[in-house]
């Protein structure tokens, strides 16, 4: 796995990547828990427990959704999706 030095100034918690992104915190959540944001690459836990608050490295994040919103449609919908 690719691991980045995170420093104090480029990390920031859920509300301040929220913040910088105009995302709300819920789909910030998702698309962590879907794998969009990898730990060590973009967020980090502030201790080694489960439940220590989560650290974002904000330019990573901001890089790692550019990237995605810049794909085409199809690519980000799910194909086992029915209408």
């Amino acid at each position: 796995m690719f691991m980045i030095r995170f420093t104090p100034s480029q990390l920031g918690d859920l509300s301040d990547l929220c913040r910088a992104t105009g995302v709300s915190e819920r789909t910030l959540a998702r698309w962590r828990a879907s794998g969009l944001f990898q730990p060590g690459q973009h967020w980090r836990r502030k201790f080694p427990s489960p439940n220590s608050p989560v650290q974002y490295h904000l330019e990573q994040c901001q890089a790692v959704m550019s990237e995605a919103t810049a794909r085409s449609a199809h690519l980000l919908e799910p194909s086992h999706v029915s209408t």
